[in-house]
């Protein structure tokens, strides 16, 4: 089930201060919101969850202009929010999680042109954020926390800039055997 889908169309302003959930079991499709259209503000004070798969899932055909997250975007499975498309800005005071994969996971297709972390990045089963796609410039100041023996960042992408100061120690810049990140190029 999917508690709110878009496919193609345009929404101006999406703005959540209760609680968006898809609390089906249906594995190949719960998603809190997807997006395959265009959202250009995404605001989130509330809860977006998703009782499976993705709290927010941004498919390749997606583009999200601006999230801002003061609350809660989680799923029990896989990722509490997966890009597969393009996110112009994601500014995280509150806690993107997942109980399964990654908290965040920037997928091979997606782009993400600023994400700037000053809440809660976590993973019940893996890294914090995963990313495989592009990422411009990456600034933490909060909490990335992986679990399973994982380190905060799995990057199989590209980070341009990488802005932490989370007090781990990475040297200028970050490589592979970090603490902070695993480059798994």
């Amino acid at each position: 089930s999917r508690a709110l889908r878009t496919s193609g169309g345009h929404i101006a302003e999406l703005i959540n201060n209760g609680t968006i959930t898809a609390a089906g079991t249906n594995s190949g499709g719960n998603e809190g919101v997807r997006n395959g259209g265009t959202i250009t503000t995404l605001t989130n004070a509330g809860t977006i969850s998703a009782a499976v798969n993705y709290g927010l899932n941004n498919t390749s055909s997606g583009t999200i202009k601006t999230i801002t997250n003061s609350g809660t975007i989680s799923a029990s499975g896989h990722n509490g929010l997966r890009n597969k498309g393009v996110i112009t800005t994601i500014t995280n005071t509150g806690t993107i999680s997942a109980s399964g994969k990654y908290g965040l996971y920037n997928d091979t297709s997606g782009t993400i042109e600023t994400l700037t972390n000053s809440g809660t990045i976590s993973a019940g089963t893996n890294y914090a954020i995963a990313n495989t796609g592009r990422i411009d410039t990456f600034t933490n100041t909060g909490t990335l926390t992986p679990t399973g023996g994982g380190h905060e960042i799995s990057n199989a992408g590209t980070i341009t800039t990488f802005n932490n100061s989370q007090g781990k120690l990475c040297p200028d810049p970050c490589a592979l055997g970090d603490n902070v990140v695993d480059w798994m190029k």
